[in-house]
């Protein structure tokens, strides 16, 4: 299975909502009761907690950016906009349109301009030197300068400006817009084929990063000058009802026989990835109602499978399209506090799910490509329906700032799903394939598996 390109880039939202919210400057004395260890009250900890994450999913998905670039492949190959060569100067362009119509922000703007302009200085001389060091190929082969995505880093370099400037001074709106112009930068870049979700990750924490470290300079260089009063407003009330949003990633391992026969002399499928956004609405500080949009992706492997003399003739062997499933599922979400801004977390859900097409595809050897006029024969074809799926999960949550968190968990899902299989039964004259209904094929299948992972959660107070 795999993601839509939607939900795939979900991922940057959250964290976008995930930081926007968690630096909110005028928390409530009564936000945080019990005693919190100094490591999680500390400034470093508060400022580097989201860009550490970020880098911490840029090193997740590393091994698994062609199978998501796949995905794009898949279902949108000609992708092809602009938006994203532009959009990425959207924040930074609100900043200064402000500030010339006199909409006062956290700083007077020559202090703002020095901090903007050594955010903007830190961040071309992180990107540029990765790129140069690290000379990664893009996904559409254009050039070895791919990693991390400098049109990320500058939009949530522009995004996390206009956070510090106006999203954290007059309404967390200006910090929500900025970073979902961020975001969509970032799903440009992917959707075009120019850069691998790793690229857009670690150019979303370069740009975070490298702003937090320029701000940081400039207050050395301006101490308490330049800082306009603040405004006795706090726009995001309080209360004990953990309401959240949150993006989670984690290991997936296949639990059901269907999946992963150890002994089996078929195909089977190895540790795959989950990545997903959930939130809840909380009636209590304990109950509340919500549900989940996830997916899972397993790379098959079948290195077990022996084809026909005939196929081995032509062929180099089986590939076999990665499978998985999407689901969306809603039901009852639990939260038991602990002591220092500790909690346990639960839920159960059920819903629908969707397991993704594929082929199973023959590797032609360099005559057969060359008679064929192709490189691959995808000699069958599946496709799941749709099902009923439930999830259950618990997990170890950390209130990290006032509004954020992050949760080690572990989801156990389970559904089953009919299939069709077509078969290859010739090729036209016009080189066309034609398929046939396998009425002896896979009819059905557990996509049972559990996730262990971690989660990014921000709060709705």
């Amino acid at each position: 299975m795999h993601l839509t390109y939607r939900s795939y880039y979900t991922l940057f939202l959250t964290i976008c909502l995930s930081t926007t919210i968690s630096r909110a400057q005028y928390a409530d004395s009564t936000a945080l009761r019990s005693p919190v260890n100094p490591f999680w009250k500390s400034k470093f900890t508060e400022k580097a907690i989201v860009p550490a994450i970020l880098l911490g999913a840029t090193a997740l998905t590393w091994p698994h950016r062609e199978e998501i670039r796949e995905i794009r492949n898949r279902y949108i190959p000609t992708f092809r906009y602009h938006f994203d060569d532009y959009l990425q100067y959207a924040p930074g362009a609100t900043v200064l349109a402000l500030n010339a119509m006199n909409v006062k922000g956290k700083h007077a703007p020559k202090r703002m301009l020095v901090s903007y302009g050594f955010s903007m200085g830190i961040m071309g001389l992180l990107v540029n030197g990765i790129k140069r060091t690290a000379g990664v190929e893009r996904p559409d082969a254009g050039s070895r300068n791919s990693f991390p995505s400098g049109h990320t880093a500058m939009a949530f370099t522009n995004a996390t400006v206009l956070h510090k400037e106006y999203g954290e001074y007059r309404h967390p709106l200006y910090s929500i817009g900025g970073y979902t112009a961020a975001t969509i930068t970032a799903l440009g870049r992917g959707l075009n084929n120019r850069h691998w979700i790793s690229d857009v990750l670690a150019g979303a924490a370069i740009g975070i990063a490298s702003t937090e470290l320029g701000y940081l300079f400039a207050d050395q260089i301006f101490k308490n000058r330049g800082m306009n009063a603040p405004l006795r407003n706090n726009p995001v009330p309080i209360n004990n009802k953990p309401s959240f949003l949150e993006l989670h990633l984690g290991y997936a391992v296949a639990t059901s026989n269907d999946l992963s026969v150890a002994n089996s002399d078929d195909l089977y499928v190895k540790t795959g990835f989950n990545f997903g956004v959930e939130g809840a609405w909380f009636l209590t500080k304990n109950f509340g109602l919500g549900g989940e949009f996830a997916f899972s992706s397993f790379p098959v492997g079948s290195d077990r499978v022996v084809p026909d003399p005939d196929l081995l003739e032509i062929s180099e062997g089986l590939y076999t399209q990665p499978i998985g499933i999407r689901y969306f599922n809603v039901g009852p979400y639990f939260s038991l506090p602990l002591p220092n801004n500790w909690f346990i977390t639960a839920k159960l859900n059920t819903g629908i799910s969707y397991g993704s097409s594929g082929n199973i595809i023959l590797n032609l050897n360099k005559q057969t490509e060359e008679e064929m006029g192709r490189p691959e024969l995808p000699i069958l074809k599946y496709k799941p329906k749709g099902a009923a799926s439930w999830t259950a999960g618990v997990g170890l949550q950390k209130r990290i700032g006032r509004n954020t968190a992050i949760k080690l968990y572990t989801t156990y899902f389970s559904s089953r799903h009919e299939f069709d299989i077509d078969g290859l039964q010739d090729i036209d004259d016009n080189g066309n394939l034609v398929y046939e209904r396998i009425p002896e094929g896979l009819s059905r299948l557990k996509f049972n598996h559990l996730t262990v992972g971690l989660g990014l959660t921000a709060f709705i107070w």
